[in-house]
């Protein structure tokens, strides 16, 4: 028993040439257009990932920034906490050697 496919036996009209060359033409002005299509994306797509790559630099900058500040703030209270320190030692010797030329 031999099956045949379905479609097999309805014969179409033919295409004339000018049919032919109108669907190749639409075919190519298609491509073209999903071609832009596919690029103006790939575009928009380059667009923002350079938006978050300059988003990103930004915010480390300004995260270093805020790291060095706050390593200068904690360096200028370690120098003022010494410098107070060495300024009691310093007053203290000082109301010595008075209370000492009083007596």
């Amino acid at each position: 028993m031999k099956i045949e496919p379905v479609g097999r036996g309805i014969l179409l009209p033919p295409v004339s040439g000018e049919e032919k060359d109108g669907g190749r033409e639409e075919a190519a002005e298609k491509v073209e257009k999903a071609r832009r299509a596919v690029e103006q994306e790939r575009l928009e797509i380059m667009d923002r990932h350079h938006e978050n790559l300059r988003k990103s630099a930004e915010t480390y900058e300004k995260f270093v920034k805020k790291k060095l500040l706050e390593n200068e703030i904690e360096k200028r209270r370690l120098q003022n906490t010494e410098f107070l320190e060495k300024s009691i030692e310093e007053s203290e010797v000082r109301r010595e050697a008075q209370a000492q030329r009083r007596d």
